[in-house]
């Protein structure tokens, strides 16, 4: 399988935040801070303060909002803060003035585009071929790596969270707190991160990736529960 690359050339600045566990060797790592589990086992405390993060080049990561009160992405040291108001419509505040449940996060100096296989067509098909794709240019697929998509996929659907109850919190009022949307045709940026030894950390319970996604717009963020990929959605992976 012939691929092809092309790299894009950014700063990267050093992170002085906490680290949940070791990093991969190399021009970027992945940190993270906190746990999914214990927001699904009733710990929605805002963990993660994100203004320290804020001036750090080449940021990107992911998480819920504190309280499970929406979903926090970083996208070239940009956040994107999602809230759902009353009337079910997206707000969308750029601001490190705010908390996260956990997050994700890695500063990535340089990235390359890759072609994506014509098998990979979905979240599922992505997830399956990332390994031995990444391992190609040089990524350990047994380590946490980010990585990028930009295009117009058909379909995507995306959840924000927004609990509006009281009651502690568990996996059916998490599903409860999902306020779903779904767009079609319109272009997108997804953030994502695998690794096949964090479910239940910073990936979901049943799955090696966690994606969240920004419209070109701006007016959409969120996190991704399925997308469907047409013919030239573009992959980038970190230069290892």
């Amino acid at each position: 399988m012939t691929q092809n690359a092309s790299t894009i050339d950014c700063s990267i600045g050093s992170c002085g935040c906490s680290c949940g566990g070791p990093a991969p060797a190399g021009p970027y790592k992945v940190q993270w801070q906190g746990a999914q589990k214990d927001v699904l086992g009733g710990d929605i405390r805002g963990h993660v303060d994100l203004e320290p993060l804020a001036g750090l080049d080449s940021l990107y990561g992911l998480g819920p909002l504190e309280e499970a009160g929406g979903e926090v992405t970083i996208l070239d040291s940009k956040p994107y803060v999602a809230r759902v108001q009353d009337d079910g419509t997206l707000e969308i505040q750029n601001s490190f003035l705010n908390r996260a449940c956990f997050l994700v996060y890695s500063q990535v100096p340089r990235w390359q585009r890759v072609s994506l296989p014509e098998d990979i067509i979905d979240e599922k098909t992505l997830e399956r071929e990332l390994p031995a794709l990444v391992a190609e240019y040089g990524i350990d697929p047994d380590a946490p790596f980010p990585f990028l998509l930009k295009g117009q996929p058909d379909r995507v659907v995306f959840h924000v969270l927004n609990k509006s109850d009281s009651e502690t919190h568990s996996p059916e009022l998490h599903e409860k707190a999902k306020v779903k949307y779904v767009v079609e045709d319109t272009g997108i940026e997804v953030i994502g991160f695998y690794s096949p030894n964090h479910r239940g950390i910073f990936t979901p319970g049943h799955s090696s990736i966690h994606l969240h996604l920004k419209s070109e717009d701006e007016t959409l963020s969120g996190h991704v529960d399925a997308l469907t990929f047409p013919q030239g959605l573009a992959l980038y992976l970190p230069v290892a």
